[in-house]
C-alpha cells in the first residue's frame, strides 16, 4: 500500500477535523462559516496561518496560544487527529473498490464523516445535534445510497425493502421513544440521524450492528460517570457520539462480521 498516499490522506482527515472544530462553532454561534478568520477564546487575537496547522500547531506551541499563554484544551487536537484517523481507516478497510462509482461513494462518506465529526463536537460542547448538520448529512447519505444501488447486484425490490427495514431500525425506534417522552428521553437529532446511519449502511443487519455498537460504547462509558456522580439524576450523557462511532464500526467492519458469523456459526 503506497505509504505517502495514506500520509495524504491523514492530513486531509486532520485538516478536515480543523474545519469540522470551526463548523461546529458557528453553527452554534450563528457566525458565517466560511467568512471570517478564527480567533484565541481566550484573547480574541486573530489566528494566522502560523497558528491554524492541524495537529502540528498545537504540538510546537505546547498547547498554548502564541500570543496570551493560555491553554488551549486538548480536545482541539484530539478532534483533528481523531478526523485523520477515520480517513485513513476508511481508506485502508473500505469494504469496496475505490473504484469507478464507488470513487464517489468514498468521497461522500468522507464528507460525511466531516459533518458527523462536527455532530460529535455538538454533541459533547453543547448536548445538540443540530437539524443544520444533520439535514446535510442525510443529503449526503442519500446520494450515497443511490450509487450504492447503481454498484449492487440486487434486484430493486431487494434493494428498496432493505432500505424501508433499514430506515425503520435506524430511526424508527428513536422516533417512538422521542414520541412517547416528548423529547424528555430522547432528542429529535438523534431520531433524524438514524435516518443517516440507515442510508449510509442500506443493510438492516449492519444497521442493527452499528445501535449494538453504540449501546456497548455508551454503557462502558456512562455507567462509569453515573457511579462515580453524586447526584446522579443530573447525569447527561449525549448518545450521538457512539451513535456515529457505532456507525463508522459497521461501515467498515459490517460484511466482514457477518461474513464470519455465517462461517462461523450458520456454516454458509
Amino acid at each position: 500500500m503506497d505509504t505517502l498516499l495514506i500520509i495524504y490522506v491523514f492530513m486531509l482527515g486532520a485538516a478536515f477535523g480543523s474545519f469540522a472544530l470551526v463548523l461546529a462553532d458557528r453553527m452554534h454561534t450563528g457566525r458565517d462559516w466560511v467568512k471570517g478568520r478564527s480567533a484565541c477564546d481566550h484573547c480574541g487575537h486573530k489566528l494566522g496561518p502560523a497558528d491554524l496547522v492541524p495537529l502540528i500547531s498545537w504540538t510546537l506551541q505546547n498547547g498554548k496560544c502564541r500570543h496570551c499563554s493560555k491553554r488551549i484544551s486538548v480536545f482541539y487536537p484530539l478532534v483533528e487527529l481523531g478526523l485523520a484517523l477515520a480517513f485513513v481507516g476508511s481508506y485502508i478497510l473500505l469494504p469496496y473498490d475505490i473504484s469507478g462509482l464507488n470513487i464517489a461513494r468514498f468521497v461522500l462518506w468522507l464528507l460525511g464523516l466531516v459533518i458527523m465529526t462536527a455532530l460529535v463536537v455538538s454533541d459533547l460542547k453543547w448536548y445538540l445535534l443540530p437539524s443544520r448538520l444533520v439535514y446535510p448529512l442525510v443529503g449526503l447519505s442519500s446520494a450515497h445510497v443511490a450509487l450504492s444501488y447503481y454498484t449492487s447486484n440486487q434486484s430493486t425490490l431487494n434493494f428498496g425493502l432493505n432500505m424501508l427495514v433499514s430506515l425503520a431500525i435506524g430511526s424508527g425506534l428513536f422516533w417512538l421513544l422521542y414520541q412517547m417522552s416528548s423529547g424528555k428521553w430522547i432528542g429529535d437529532g438523534d431520531y433524524r440521524l438514524g435516518v443517516a446511519m440507515a442510508l449510509f449502511l442500506g443493510n438492516p443487519f449492519h444497521v442493527w450492528m452499528s445501535l449494538f455498537f453504540a449501546s456497548v460504547l455508551g454503557l462502558a462509558v456512562s455507567v462509569p460517570v453515573i457511579v462515580r456522580a453524586k447526584d446522579k439524576l443530573k447525569v447527561k450523557i449525549p448518545f450521538g457520539p457512539f451513535l456515529i462511532m457505532g456507525l463508522l464500526l459497521a461501515y467498515l467492519f459490517g460484511e466482514r462480521i457477518v461474513d464470519w458469523y455465517s462461517s462461523a456459526f450458520l456454516f454458509l
